[in-house]
């Protein structure tokens, strides 16, 4: 998958149409009738919905975006205006096309026109066992690129050109296809997302498809609303092809995935949306709208299958851990208003997450051992730009649960993180919504976690807040 665990590339990917929108950290309501748009511009399809796994795991600019408006009275005054979308603030054009320029509905068929029945829905392995060398979790973190939770997961291939089935039942309604013009690692090469529709309210995607099965396959001229969008390290031509009726049974052939293990491009994104699920945030207004929907693939098979997946269930970055704990599957759900607990941003922050997640912090149970670990995903420089990993504790101020740190006027150290020997931290909420966090170099076998608290000091700490 390459050293680096995650990629400035954003991308997006299918959303349910039916939407709610939300008041700030508060429940849902109705806003809007069920619509289905694309044909929005890449830069707006890249962040709306972020979070790749790797490098080769980034899925591509989607289709579809939410027509809504999210209520926020407690957003900053700069983050309110102008927000009509209710995604990202920083959006400057949005193109919206009815049925990518067909002007017409999307035709949904058989289940995927229907009501959705009670999972499971996936009677099907995605890709054939021995080609599967992993699979990750869901609300996964990996800073700096992707500081906040992942709002997807994904398959790691164990060889090149693996086969990649339907799991269940679907309408595959739409292709997205990236040409990377200008890349480190895959200039020239272009790859597929097939987006899918599997009942009224749930759609997902596969993808990094290396190549698709003749079944999706579409004439060049199918290819529309083709746009060029830049990341830190590359420049990709997004373009999107509109499938008429195409239906898949459980285990009929998608394509292939798996480009390059030399290279590490071997990912497989899996993600799935239920426009029923609504996710909550301490502070809604800074999520782009399909993390509000977003699922766990994982938990959609029948139980065999399932137990099969989650037995390849690991952490890349940390071969030696072995997984353990619920929620197995892992969470977007990470706030916790008044505590530690959650997603900060820098005060300068004051618009939607829009791609760029280095000005951001996550405080979280480490995903693959949420009993056992924190995870803490900083974004900023100042603080180390990585993810730390450190034994939970649930008394004392050294590692301590963050759902357990309040505003006391009491600071806590964290670390050291194994990988990371050289690193502590040293953190306190000044408030409700107000957080102070400073990184500690020091000599193995020197952290201050391990001197006496009075030593503490948050001397230049990095402000952040909700």
């Amino acid at each position: 998958m390459g050293d680096s665990p995650r990629d400035a590339h954003r991308g997006a990917a299918t959303v349910a149409a039916a939407t709610r929108a939300r008041e700030q950290g508060g429940a849902a309501r109705p806003l809007l009738p069920s619509i289905r748009l694309c044909g929005l511009t890449a830069r707006a399809a890249r962040d709306t919905f972020a979070m790749p796994l790797t490098t080769a795991m980034s899925p591509i600019p989607s289709p579809r975006v939410l027509l809504r408006t999210r209520a926020s009275t407690g957003r900053p005054a700069a983050a309110r205006r102008g927000v009509v979308l209710g995604n990202l603030g920083v959006l400057v054009t949005l193109l919206i096309v009815m049925a990518c320029g067909g002007g017409s509905e999307q035709k949904l068929v058989g289940p995927a026109a229907g009501g959705c029945a009670r999972p499971p829905w996936f009677t099907a392995l995605p890709v054939a066992l021995p080609d599967i060398d992993g699979i990750v979790v869901f609300g996964g973190l990996g800073a700096p690129g992707h500081t906040l939770p992942t709002a997807h997961s994904g398959l790691f291939l164990a060889r090149e050109g693996a086969e990649v089935r339907s799991p269940g039942a679907m309408q595959v309604t739409a292709l997205r296809r990236a040409r990377y013009l200008v890349s480190p690692n895959r200039q020239g090469h272009s790859d597929y997302t097939a987006e899918f529709q599997i009942c009224e309210q749930v759609t997902g995607w596969f993808g990094h498809l290396s190549t698709v099965a003749p079944k999706l396959d579409v004439p060049p001229s199918q290819w529309r609303d083709c746009s060029t969008y830049s990341t830190a390290i590359e420049t990709v031509e997004s373009c999107r092809a509109q499938l008429d009726r195409v239906t898949l049974s459980a285990g009929e052939a998608m394509g292939t995935g798996g480009f390059s293990i030399q290279l590490g491009l071997m990912g497989l994104d899996f993600g799935l949306m239920d426009s029923r699920v609504n996710n909550q945030y301490a502070a809604a207004w800074r999520h782009p709208d399909p993390t509000f929907h977003a699922i766990c693939p994982w938990e959609q098979f029948e139980s065999s299958l399932k137990t099969q997946l989650y037995a390849k269930l690991q952490d890349k970055g940390r071969p030696g851990v072995v997984p353990a704990g619920e929620p197995r599957c892992g969470t977007m759900q990470v706030d916790v208003v008044g505590t530690a607990k959650g997603v900060w941003a820098e005060p300068a922050v004051t618009t939607p997450v829009a791609g760029d997640e280095t000005r951001y912090i996550t405080l979280a149970d480490y995903p693959y051992r949420p009993q056992n670990h924190l995870a803490l995903s900083l974004g900023p420089q100042v603080l180390g730009a990585r993810v730390a990993v450190v034994p939970r504790a649930t008394a004392g101020r050294v590692n301590r649960a963050f759902e357990q740190v309040t505003a006391d006027g009491q600071i806590y150290c964290y670390g050291p993180d194994i990988s990371v020997p050289g690193m502590s931290w040293l953190l306190s909420l000044t408030g409700s919504t107000s957080l102070s966090i400073r990184r500690v170099l020091h000599a193995t076998g020197d952290s201050p976690c391990l001197a006496d608290p009075a030593t503490w000091s948050l001397a230049s700490a990095q402000p952040m807040v909700r």
